[in-house]
Protein backbone atom coordinates (compact mmCIF):
# COMPACT_ATOMS: atom_id res chain seq x y z
CA UNK A 1 0.00 0.00 0.00
CA UNK A 2 1.27 3.53 -1.04
CA UNK A 3 0.67 5.54 2.51
CA UNK A 4 3.07 8.07 1.44
CA UNK A 5 0.50 8.55 -1.56
CA UNK A 6 -2.59 8.45 0.62
CA UNK A 7 -1.15 11.09 2.76
CA UNK A 8 -0.49 13.57 -0.01
CA UNK A 9 -4.03 12.78 -2.06
CA UNK A 10 -5.71 13.98 1.62
CA UNK A 11 -3.14 16.31 1.93
CA UNK A 12 -4.23 18.57 -1.25
CA UNK A 13 -7.73 17.57 -0.73
CA UNK A 14 -7.82 19.31 2.19
CA UNK A 15 -6.25 22.68 0.47
CA UNK A 16 -2.38 22.18 1.93
CA UNK A 17 -0.15 23.31 -1.29
CA UNK A 18 1.59 20.37 -2.88
CA UNK A 19 4.99 21.44 -2.14
CA UNK A 20 4.30 21.89 1.40
CA UNK A 21 2.42 18.29 2.11
CA UNK A 22 5.95 17.04 -0.24
CA UNK A 23 8.08 18.81 2.39
CA UNK A 24 5.90 17.42 5.67
CA UNK A 25 6.25 13.73 3.62
CA UNK A 26 9.64 14.47 4.55
CA UNK A 27 9.72 14.21 7.89
CA UNK A 28 7.10 11.52 7.77
CA UNK A 29 8.21 8.07 8.52
CA UNK A 30 5.73 4.90 8.65
CA UNK A 31 6.36 2.39 10.86
CA UNK A 32 5.88 -1.26 11.97
CA UNK A 33 4.03 -1.49 15.45
CA UNK A 34 3.21 -5.35 16.42
CA UNK A 35 1.05 -6.36 19.96
CA UNK A 36 -0.06 -9.28 21.67
CA UNK A 37 -4.04 -9.24 21.94
CA UNK A 38 -5.98 -8.74 24.71
CA UNK A 39 -9.72 -9.72 24.34
CA UNK A 40 -10.04 -10.01 20.49
CA UNK A 41 -8.52 -6.42 20.04
CA UNK A 42 -4.52 -4.97 19.12
CA UNK A 43 -3.65 -2.74 22.24
CA UNK A 44 -1.97 -0.53 20.01
CA UNK A 45 -4.79 0.46 18.24
CA UNK A 46 -7.42 1.14 20.78
CA UNK A 47 -9.20 3.46 18.26
CA UNK A 48 -9.53 0.87 15.65
CA UNK A 49 -7.23 -0.31 12.62
CA UNK A 50 -6.29 2.20 10.35
CA UNK A 51 -8.22 2.32 7.03
CA UNK A 52 -7.18 -0.57 4.65
CA UNK A 53 -5.41 -2.66 7.78
CA UNK A 54 -6.13 -6.38 7.82
CA UNK A 55 -7.30 -7.16 11.60
CA UNK A 56 -5.53 -10.51 11.54
CA UNK A 57 -2.02 -9.66 10.39
CA UNK A 58 -0.48 -12.14 12.32
CA UNK A 59 3.15 -11.93 12.03
CA UNK A 60 5.71 -13.31 14.74
CA UNK A 61 5.48 -14.52 18.67
CA UNK A 62 7.17 -13.66 21.70
CA UNK A 63 8.60 -16.72 23.92
CA UNK A 64 9.28 -20.41 23.46
CA UNK A 65 11.93 -21.40 21.12
CA UNK A 66 13.49 -20.12 18.33
CA UNK A 67 13.76 -21.82 14.55
CA UNK A 68 17.42 -21.50 14.19
CA UNK A 69 19.66 -22.76 10.82
CA UNK A 70 20.47 -26.52 11.18
CA UNK A 71 24.01 -26.60 12.63
CA UNK A 72 23.79 -22.89 14.00
CA UNK A 73 24.80 -22.64 17.60
CA UNK A 74 22.82 -20.72 19.78
CA UNK A 75 23.64 -17.38 20.12
CA UNK A 76 25.68 -16.25 22.97
CA UNK A 77 27.96 -13.57 24.78
CA UNK A 78 31.33 -14.19 25.44
CA UNK A 79 30.32 -17.19 27.92
CA UNK A 80 26.47 -17.91 28.21
CA UNK A 81 23.73 -17.97 25.72
CA UNK A 82 21.61 -14.88 25.06
CA UNK A 83 17.87 -14.71 25.73
CA UNK A 84 15.58 -15.11 22.93
CA UNK A 85 13.20 -12.30 22.26
CA UNK A 86 10.92 -13.03 19.42
CA UNK A 87 10.87 -13.89 15.94
CA UNK A 88 8.79 -12.10 13.07
CA UNK A 89 7.82 -13.24 9.81
CA UNK A 90 9.37 -11.01 6.94
CA UNK A 91 6.92 -11.97 4.23
CA UNK A 92 4.31 -11.57 6.68
CA UNK A 93 4.89 -8.02 7.97
CA UNK A 94 3.43 -5.42 6.32
CA UNK A 95 5.19 -3.47 3.35
CA UNK A 96 6.67 0.81 4.49
CA UNK A 97 8.57 3.14 2.13
CA UNK A 98 11.64 3.75 3.67
CA UNK A 99 12.43 -0.04 5.34
CA UNK A 100 13.56 -2.28 3.40
CA UNK A 101 13.18 -5.49 5.50
CA UNK A 102 13.54 -8.91 4.15
CA UNK A 103 10.38 -10.33 1.41
CA UNK A 104 10.80 -13.37 3.21
CA UNK A 105 12.58 -15.47 5.82
CA UNK A 106 12.29 -14.82 9.21
CA UNK A 107 13.64 -12.24 11.88
CA UNK A 108 15.33 -13.75 15.36
CA UNK A 109 15.73 -11.30 17.91
CA UNK A 110 18.37 -12.08 20.90
CA UNK A 111 19.19 -9.47 23.51
CA UNK A 112 19.93 -9.72 26.81
CA UNK A 113 19.09 -6.03 27.90
CA UNK A 114 20.65 -6.02 31.66
CA UNK A 115 24.07 -7.02 30.48
CA UNK A 116 23.79 -4.94 27.81
CA UNK A 117 22.66 -1.45 29.39
CA UNK A 118 25.54 -2.22 32.30
CA UNK A 119 28.00 -2.28 29.96
CA UNK A 120 28.19 1.21 29.43
CA UNK A 121 30.26 0.73 26.33
CA UNK A 122 28.57 0.54 23.06
CA UNK A 123 31.53 -2.23 21.71
CA UNK A 124 31.07 -4.08 24.69
CA UNK A 125 27.14 -4.03 24.25
CA UNK A 126 27.29 -5.64 21.01
CA UNK A 127 28.35 -8.79 22.95
CA UNK A 128 24.39 -8.81 24.29
CA UNK A 129 22.97 -8.56 21.01
CA UNK A 130 21.88 -10.51 18.24
CA UNK A 131 19.61 -9.94 15.03
CA UNK A 132 19.54 -13.23 12.61
CA UNK A 133 18.06 -13.41 9.47
CA UNK A 134 16.82 -16.99 8.45
CA UNK A 135 16.20 -17.28 4.92
CA UNK A 136 13.47 -18.83 3.40
CA UNK A 137 14.04 -22.73 2.68
CA UNK A 138 16.44 -22.88 5.22
CA UNK A 139 16.07 -26.66 7.25
CA UNK A 140 16.07 -25.24 10.94
CA UNK A 141 15.69 -26.76 13.97
CA UNK A 142 13.83 -25.70 17.46
CA UNK A 143 16.39 -26.60 20.57
CA UNK A 144 17.28 -24.90 23.94
CA UNK A 145 20.61 -24.32 24.35
CA UNK A 146 21.76 -27.59 26.80
CA UNK A 147 22.66 -25.17 29.75
CA UNK A 148 20.03 -22.69 29.93
CA UNK A 149 18.59 -23.55 33.04
CA UNK A 150 21.99 -22.49 34.58
CA UNK A 151 21.51 -19.01 33.65
CA UNK A 152 19.97 -16.57 35.37
CA UNK A 153 18.55 -13.74 33.38
CA UNK A 154 16.59 -10.35 34.12
CA UNK A 155 16.23 -10.73 38.12
CA UNK A 156 15.77 -14.98 37.53
CA UNK A 157 12.86 -14.46 35.21
CA UNK A 158 12.35 -17.59 32.94
CA UNK A 159 14.74 -17.81 30.38
CA UNK A 160 12.60 -19.28 27.94
CA UNK A 161 9.37 -17.41 28.14
CA UNK A 162 5.71 -18.73 27.43
CA UNK A 163 4.85 -18.46 23.44
CA UNK A 164 2.40 -14.80 22.47
CA UNK A 165 1.43 -14.26 18.78
CA UNK A 166 2.23 -10.92 17.76
CA UNK A 167 0.23 -8.83 14.89
CA UNK A 168 0.67 -6.09 13.24
CA UNK A 169 -0.67 -2.71 12.52
CA UNK A 170 1.26 0.58 10.05
CA UNK A 171 1.57 3.39 12.63
CA UNK A 172 2.55 7.18 11.19
CA UNK A 173 5.45 8.79 13.32
CA UNK A 174 6.62 12.33 13.27
CA UNK A 175 9.03 14.30 15.13
CA UNK A 176 7.47 15.81 18.48
CA UNK A 177 8.51 19.23 17.72
CA UNK A 178 6.23 19.72 15.05
CA UNK A 179 3.14 20.42 17.17
CA UNK A 180 5.37 22.70 19.40
CA UNK A 181 4.77 26.52 19.98
CA UNK A 182 6.92 28.22 17.52
CA UNK A 183 8.94 29.82 20.92
CA UNK A 184 9.62 26.43 22.10
CA UNK A 185 11.46 25.58 18.48
CA UNK A 186 15.28 25.57 17.96
CA UNK A 187 16.70 27.79 15.46
CA UNK A 188 17.10 25.22 13.39
CA UNK A 189 13.29 23.76 13.86
CA UNK A 190 12.17 27.19 13.23
CA UNK A 191 13.62 27.22 10.01
CA UNK A 192 11.84 24.06 8.85
CA UNK A 193 8.57 25.16 10.27
CA UNK A 194 8.86 28.20 8.24
CA UNK A 195 8.37 26.08 5.19
CA UNK A 196 5.51 24.60 6.79
CA UNK A 197 2.60 27.26 8.32
CA UNK A 198 -0.05 23.83 8.05
CA UNK A 199 2.19 21.93 10.02
CA UNK A 200 -0.32 21.68 12.93
CA UNK A 201 -3.19 20.65 10.55
CA UNK A 202 -0.59 18.32 8.56
CA UNK A 203 0.00 16.57 12.15
CA UNK A 204 -3.61 16.38 12.99
CA UNK A 205 -4.60 14.93 9.14
CA UNK A 206 -1.63 12.17 10.04
CA UNK A 207 -3.59 11.61 13.36
CA UNK A 208 -6.83 10.67 11.86
CA UNK A 209 -5.13 8.48 8.64
CA UNK A 210 -3.55 6.92 11.35
CA UNK A 211 -5.10 6.60 15.06
CA UNK A 212 -2.19 7.24 16.85
CA UNK A 213 -2.35 3.72 19.73
CA UNK A 214 -1.28 3.63 23.65
CA UNK A 215 2.08 2.32 22.74
CA UNK A 216 4.14 -0.76 21.08
CA UNK A 217 5.75 -3.95 22.34
CA UNK A 218 7.37 -4.26 19.21
CA UNK A 219 8.24 -1.51 16.64
CA UNK A 220 9.79 -1.55 13.20
CA UNK A 221 11.43 1.60 11.81
CA UNK A 222 10.17 5.09 12.64
CA UNK A 223 11.67 7.51 15.21
CA UNK A 224 13.97 6.37 18.09
CA UNK A 225 12.00 6.19 21.54
CA UNK A 226 13.23 8.64 23.83
CA UNK A 227 12.74 8.80 27.59
CA UNK A 228 11.99 12.72 27.80
CA UNK A 229 15.71 14.09 28.66
CA UNK A 230 16.59 16.97 26.73
CA UNK A 231 20.22 16.70 25.90
CA UNK A 232 21.03 19.28 24.07
CA UNK A 233 18.74 22.67 23.49
CA UNK A 234 15.78 20.97 22.39
CA UNK A 235 16.85 17.62 21.28
CA UNK A 236 16.22 14.64 22.86
CA UNK A 237 18.81 12.33 24.26
CA UNK A 238 18.94 10.01 20.95
CA UNK A 239 21.40 7.54 19.76
CA UNK A 240 21.14 9.58 16.41
CA UNK A 241 22.32 12.65 18.49
CA UNK A 242 24.72 10.92 19.69
CA UNK A 243 26.38 9.90 16.52
CA UNK A 244 25.39 13.60 15.06
CA UNK A 245 27.51 15.31 18.23
CA UNK A 246 30.63 12.90 17.67
CA UNK A 247 30.38 13.43 13.71
CA UNK A 248 30.57 17.08 14.75
CA UNK A 249 33.47 17.37 16.82
CA UNK A 250 35.23 15.11 14.47
CA UNK A 251 35.11 17.62 12.18
CA UNK A 252 35.46 20.60 14.38
CA UNK A 253 38.96 19.07 15.54
CA UNK A 254 40.22 19.40 11.75
CA UNK A 255 39.19 23.26 11.95
CA UNK A 256 40.44 26.76 13.49
CA UNK A 257 36.99 27.93 13.26
CA UNK A 258 35.41 29.16 16.65
CA UNK A 259 31.27 28.97 16.64
CA UNK A 260 29.38 29.71 19.30
CA UNK A 261 27.07 27.49 21.60
CA UNK A 262 24.02 28.71 19.33
CA UNK A 263 25.68 28.03 15.76
CA UNK A 264 26.83 24.73 17.02
CA UNK A 265 23.29 23.42 18.10
CA UNK A 266 22.27 24.79 14.84
CA UNK A 267 25.15 22.47 12.81
CA UNK A 268 24.58 19.62 15.26
CA UNK A 269 21.04 19.55 14.33
CA UNK A 270 21.57 19.42 10.42
CA UNK A 271 24.15 17.07 11.02
CA UNK A 272 21.30 14.80 12.68
CA UNK A 273 18.88 15.10 9.75
CA UNK A 274 21.56 14.03 7.61
CA UNK A 275 22.36 11.17 10.33
CA UNK A 276 18.55 9.77 10.65
CA UNK A 277 18.80 8.95 7.21
CA UNK A 278 21.45 7.19 6.68
CA UNK A 279 20.56 5.51 10.28
CA UNK A 280 17.08 3.90 11.02
CA UNK A 281 15.53 2.02 14.25
CA UNK A 282 15.48 -1.50 12.30
CA UNK A 283 13.25 -2.39 15.62
CA UNK A 284 12.62 -1.14 19.24
CA UNK A 285 10.76 -3.19 21.85
CA UNK A 286 9.89 -3.74 25.58
CA UNK A 287 12.00 -6.72 26.62
CA UNK A 288 8.98 -7.11 29.52
CA UNK A 289 11.69 -4.89 32.07
CA UNK A 290 9.13 -1.82 32.67
CA UNK A 291 12.64 -0.23 33.38
CA UNK A 292 14.37 -1.27 29.80
CA UNK A 293 14.02 -0.88 26.58
CA UNK A 294 15.78 -2.67 23.62
CA UNK A 295 16.95 -0.96 20.36
CA UNK A 296 18.64 -2.28 17.47
CA UNK A 297 20.09 0.48 14.80
CA UNK A 298 21.21 -0.41 11.05
CA UNK A 299 22.75 1.99 8.47
CA UNK A 300 20.17 2.04 5.30
CA UNK A 301 22.09 0.70 3.13
CA UNK A 302 23.71 -2.50 5.58
CA UNK A 303 19.39 -3.27 5.67
CA UNK A 304 19.03 -2.95 1.98
CA UNK A 305 22.20 -5.51 1.56
CA UNK A 306 20.51 -7.51 4.69
CA UNK A 307 24.01 -7.26 6.55
CA UNK A 308 21.96 -8.00 10.37
CA UNK A 309 25.84 -8.88 11.64
CA UNK A 310 25.93 -4.67 11.71
CA UNK A 311 22.74 -3.93 13.22
CA UNK A 312 24.20 -2.10 16.44
CA UNK A 313 22.64 -2.93 19.76
CA UNK A 314 21.54 0.57 22.29
CA UNK A 315 19.48 -0.40 24.67
CA UNK A 316 17.63 2.39 26.99
CA UNK A 317 16.95 3.09 30.29
CA UNK A 318 14.09 4.63 31.38
CA UNK A 319 14.44 5.94 35.18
Amino acid sequence: MNYYGQFRRAAIEQGIPEDEAEKFAGLLRFTIWANERYNGEIVAHPRGLPPGQPADLLVGRTGGLPRLPIGMPWPTDSRDPLPFVASFDCAALPRVDGLALPPDGSLLVFLHHEEAYDTFDRGEEQQYARIVHVPAGTDTVAAAPADHPRYPFASQREFIGPEQDLFAVVHADLPEWLNEEEANLSSFQKQVARDLPHRRELCALVDRLWPAGNSATFQFGGYSWNTGGISRGHLYDDPELTIAEENFEARQKLSDVVIDRERENFLVEEELQRVMREWIPLIQFDPGDEVYFGRFLMRVDDLTARRFDQAVSWTGFTE
